[in-house]
């Protein structure tokens, strides 16, 4: 117990320590201290009670630092990795219901997400922006043993199971993120402000080494791919605006509305990131109206109708009312009848091109793969009684008694019948989940200028490749049939038949889409 609370007194003090740098640096001089936090730091007294004076001394602290202040202080390296895991051990014995406090341990953990420690005995590599959330889920697993080592002997309540269930949204979000192109989809979205209610919801439970994990990974993803839109939109605007002074036109020339070549010149980037991102949000929507602005303001390209100048562009623009978008064009013939609406043409000076088809296979394939995973996490891990019920966003599948036997076993990479018929009801049930929730999706956005493409782009790849997945099953069941196994036979035609019900579905919405478009 000596020992324990020896151990606590020196995280303490060495959160005090780091405290008093951030205020002294922020104010300007030195902090005086109270009479009893000096006997607490100097006395050799039962260190019980001075823990008890330096925690109380330590909530006053927490009112005036900020999060900003303690993810700047880490992003110069202030401090040790010593002095942040002081820091984590503080946040996650306290708990803290706060918002602020919840923001600091937030901002603490990505930074010992993004740098390793050099003498940390547990390894994980960064996913890449564009991953699958595989990659993410395993570095995030990975990170979880460093906070485990980082805390040490802390002890913490267990997860509540609903909030278990609440962790298995960040896999949801990351679909999400990946449809990402352009930065005024990240702000239209809310997705910022849907992650903060979900890690609010966690309450305590937000300070498990779980939770805390799956929070780096996804802080540091998402970090770079809004970095990296963001620096993107404020290029364009300025280029365009540039471009407008350039050839002559004047900085009070509006491009839409109320808004001037001179606002769009305005735009700090470094100094709008640098800002905590409650207080930015106004910045940030108005950096999204203007890149939205530009975008519908751009010439057309050559050989198109005949083009402006951006000067000519910015000249011409109304002071009153924004132009309303132009309708989606109708889409081409289908190639089947199931085939999605075209999305709305890409504007004069778009850089990012369409993948590749293989590429645009690749990451399918990859959100596929993802979903046979979950799955299998979830059937090797949950209450044998409830391993046929897989929750999924806005709802759960239920299993039939051979699909949960498939998911349990492991064959590894073994080359045989029954490998191959555990595999081939895995991919059927991973099918019918990602219909099901692209479909989800695209009613959910279909309202959207661009948010519905990604979806009904994917429903339209499930479709078309479930004829090569259809073979694939007949030709597992009629070797089912030759060896005499009839029960494996009726339970991948049991699997296939709902895929093929929920695809008819798919391709009902598609049709319908593509009938409105071109009507």
């Amino acid at each position: 117990m000596v020992q324990e609370h020896a151990r606590e007194l020196r995280d303490l003090t060495a959160v005090h320590v780091f405290y008093l740098s951030l205020l002294e640096k922020q104010i300007g001089h030195s902090i005086p201290l109270p009479v009893e936090v000096k006997q607490a730091l100097d006395s050799q007294n039962d260190p019980s009670q001075l823990i008890q004076d330096l925690k109380f001394w330590l909530d006053l602290l927490d009112m005036a630092i900020t999060p900003p202040m303690v993810r700047d202080a880490l992003k110069r390296g202030h401090g040790p990795e010593a002095a942040a895991h002081a820091l984590l051990r503080y946040f996650v014995t306290k708990a803290s219901s706060r918002a602020s406090d919840r923001d600091k341990t937030d901002c603490l953990v990505t930074y010992l997400f993004r740098t390793p420690g050099a003498g940390s005995p547990n390894t994980w590599e960064r996913p890449e922006v564009e991953c699958s959330y595989y990659h993410l889920s395993h570095a995030a697993l990975a990170f979880e043993s460093e906070i485990y080592r980082a805390l040490g002997e802390v002890k913490f309540d267990s997860m509540a199971p609903e909030h278990v269930q609440l962790l298995r949204e960040f896999e949801y979000f990351h679909q999400e993120l990946e449809e990402f192109r352009h930065f005024e989809q990240i702000t239209d979205s809310g997705i910022v402000q849907r992650v903060r209610e979900l890690k609010q919801s966690l309450g305590k439970s937000f300070y498990h080494p779980d939770a805390l994990a799956h929070v780096a990974a996804w802080n540091d993803v998402f970090g770079r791919k809004f970095d990296e839109l963001f620096h993107d939109a404020t290029r364009q605007i300025k280029t365009f605006a540039e471009n407008v002074k350039r050839e002559g036109g004047s900085i009070l020339s509006r491009v839409d509305a109320d808004i001037t070549v001179k606002h769009l010149t305005e735009i700090e980037t470094q100094e709008i990131l640098s800002t905590e991102y409650q207080d930015a949000q106004d910045q940030f929507r108005r950096v999204s109206r203007y890149r939205k602005a530009v975008d519908h303001k751009r010439p057309p390209r050559p050989g198109q109708a005949a083009s402006s100048t951006p000067a000519e562009v910015a000249a011409a623009a109304t002071p009153a009312a924004p132009t309303p978008p132009a309708p989606p064009t109708a889409p081409a013939a289908p190639a089947r009848a199931f085939a999605p609406p075209k999305a709305e043409p890409k504007q004069a000076t778009e850089v990012l091109a369409a993948p590749s088809q293989a590429v645009q296979k690749a990451m399918h394939e990859g959100k596929i793969y993802s979903v046979k995973e979950t799955i299998k996490n979830h059937v090797r891990s949950a209450d044998s009684k409830l391993a046929h019920i897989v929750p999924v966003k806005r709802g759960n599948i239920t299993l039939s008694a051979a699909e949960v036997e498939a998911f349990r076993v492991d064959y590894g990479n073994e080359k045989s019948f029954r490998a191959d018929y555990a595999n081939i009801l895995m991919l059927l049930v991973s099918y019918h989940v990602r219909m099901l929730l692209e479909m989800d999706e695209y009613n959910q956005k279909s309202s959207s200028a661009y948010l519905w493409k990604p979806h009904a782009d994917a429903m339209t790849y499930l479709v078309n490749s479930l004829e090569r997945l259809s073979m694939e099953a007949e030709q597992i069941k009629t070797l089912a049939r030759q060896r005499g196994l009839q029960d494996k036979a009726t339970a991948v035609d049991a699997s296939m038949e709902k895929v093929k019900k929920i695809a008819q579905n798919v391709s009902q919405t598609l049709q319908a889409a593509s009938q409105s478009f071109s009507s």
